[in-house]
């Protein structure tokens, strides 16, 4: 299971990744720390076996995104980023994402700057420019507008959190938590047609945070001007 992409109608695609065999071309990255501290930052991004294989109508999802780093900074961004082609040149789309996660933060905890799972902000978001992160005077940031932990940016929105209902606090176990944008984000494509999306968390909690992302599914319509 890896990639796949359909077409339900002229004006809109469906684009379904999924990790067992590989990242499906997604590529994962990190912004908002100092430039060079990324061993004292302890970043990481892996294609990695999930903790709990999740049910799904084909086959059980097996592997994940894994992406970890320890926020020293209150304000680390750990993302993935993928181009997806077949979209029409300079056309404006909507864009309606599904994620699955997996990770074991119960709600209700404590710590420095915040919660590791209500303060540790789940975003989705689009550009026509490739998102990265840039050298700002020894300090990485994004080259997009993914906004600030709870606040939405002109190319992003916030779908949740990590807080995972589904985890017992007294016996915490890896479970799956799902993600829907509650309105399609609007994204118009450069004349050669390219879009780039991302999806990550933007963190003010002050400590180690890790999960997986077991899949990413979007729905891509065109919408008139």
């Amino acid at each position: 299971m890896g990639f796949s992409s359909a077409s339900t109608e002229d004006r809109t695609l469906n684009f379904d990744f999924t990790f067992n065999t590989d990242e499906s071309g997604w590529v994962g990255d990190f912004a908002d720390y100092p430039v060079g501290d990324e061993e004292f930052f302890e970043l990481d991004f892996s294609l990695s076996t999930l903790p709990k294989p999740i049910p799904s109508s084909n086959s059980a999802l097996s592997h994940g995104l894994h992406l970890t780093g320890n926020n020293h900074s209150d304000d680390l961004f750990m993302y993935v980023k993928r181009e997806i082609e077949g979209l029409e040149p300079d056309t404006l789309y909507a864009l309606t994402f599904t994620l699955i996660f997996e990770n074991n933060i119960f709600p209700g905890q404590y710590g420095i700057g915040g919660s590791p799972g209500e303060s540790v902000y789940v975003k989705v978001g689009a550009s026509a420019e490739e998102p990265d992160k840039v050298d700002v005077n020894g300090y990485y940031l994004m080259n997009i507008d993914k906004g600030d932990q709870a606040m939405e940016g002109a190319n992003s929105q916030v779908v949740g959190t990590l807080s995972n209902a589904l985890v017992n606090g007294e016996d915490p176990q890896y479970e799956p938590i799902g993600y829907l944008n509650p309105s399609p984000l609007k994204v118009r494509t450069d004349p050669e047609g390219r879009l780039w999306l991302f999806v990550g968390t933007d963190s003010g909690f002050e400590g180690p945070t890790h999960f997986y992302i077991a899949r990413i599914a979007v729905n891509a319509e065109q919408i008139p001007e």
